[in-house]
């Protein structure tokens, strides 16, 4: 499978997830990921970190999936030496875990997002 096609059947699910998880649950937040140059005007700089409620993490978040409501709020994923300027850490968390997360969020613009990014947010495998 060539990158094109993995990206075409990544924002496919992406799609299918929006209908099936987004629609009937309340979300706190709509969250856009800054990229690139537009990453400067972020409103919160995020570092993802992995683990089963990790302690390392500041929030647990439970992402349902994409969404067309307006942002609530931008922010830029950070890693490596950047992550040294995260504001926060974020642990994604998706099935029986999700209940106990802090915030409940929906990605506006996530068709526009690369797949590394979209793994991040647990959106795709």
């Amino acid at each position: 499978m060539n990158n094109k096609s993995v990206k075409i059947t990544a924002l496919t699910m992406l799609f299918v997830l929006c209908l099936s998880n987004a629609y009937g649950q309340s979300i706190d937040f709509s969250v856009k990921v800054a990229t690139g140059i537009s990453a400067i005007t972020a409103d919160l700089k995020v570092e993802i970190v992995e683990g089963a409620l990790t302690l390392n993490a500041d929030q647990q978040w439970a992402v349902v999936g994409a969404c067309t409501n307006t942002p609530s709020i931008t922010i830029e994923i950070v890693e490596g030496a950047f992550a040294l300027n995260a504001d926060i850490k974020v642990e994604i968390v998706t099935g029986a875990l999700a209940i106990y997360a802090d915030k409940t969020i929906c990605i506006h613009g996530a068709n526009e997002l690369d797949i590394d990014t979209l793994r991040k947010l647990k959106l795709v495998e």
